[in-house]
């Protein structure tokens, strides 16, 4: 691969945080990336297919940091806390829930990139929630799907209030509630 495509690439993962899709504009990304006018669309086809590469990295780095918080030889409850833990910066938001208020969420191929990631996690934490049910450390009857779904709201919404208060102590009151509420179903399972 080429530094200057690793450049490109680079600079398109700092502006879709930083700006998201739409005011990621080919300028922006030539500049952040310090490559020559003809660069971008030597590498890529677009715009499109450079936010897209750059999403396929960002999803890859986030879901092996992921895996590595839920560590298959804690507790299944000690995973789910390990992942609500995950140091995040709040007033950034999320790398990819950012795109959710963009057009570019309904793009037929950004969509399945973001679709995915959130697919990813929410399969993966729906079995860490079946996993503690099994070890009783979460009620049987409470629907793996459903809380996993919770968990990513209670995450992205963090997130969302965070931006609007321009503090990040919502995300971490958030975290703290997720984990106060997890403690309580726990201890009633027990």
């Amino acid at each position: 691969m080429s530094s200057k495509r690793d450049a490109l690439i680079d600079a398109a993962k700092d502006l879709l945080w930083e700006r998201g899709y739409e005011a990621m504009s080919p300028k922006a990304v030539l500049r952040a990336s310090g490559a020559g006018q003809g660069s971008l669309y030597h590498h890529f086809e677009g715009k499109r297919e450079l936010a897209a590469t750059a999403l396929e990295e960002i999803g890859a780095q986030l879901r092996e940091n992921f895996d590595t918080r839920l560590d298959p030889s804690l507790p299944a409850i000690k995973r789910i806390e390990a992942y609500l833990d995950t140091p995040r910066e709040a007033l950034k938001g999320c790398r990819f829930g950012r795109l959710s208020n963009e057009q570019a969420i309904a793009d037929p191929v950004l969509n399945p990139i973001v679709q995915d990631f959130f697919t990813y996690f929410e399969k993966h934490l729906a079995a860490t929630v079946r996993e503690a049910q099994k070890d009783g450390d979460l009620p049987a009857s409470l629907k793996p799907n459903d809380i996993a779904m919770m968990l990513g709201a209670i995450v992205q919404g963090g997130y969302v209030l965070s931006r609007i208060h321009q503090d990040p102590a919502p995300f971490k009151q958030a975290v703290r509630g997720a984990k106060s509420t997890l403690r309580t179903l726990s201890a009633s399972a027990a």
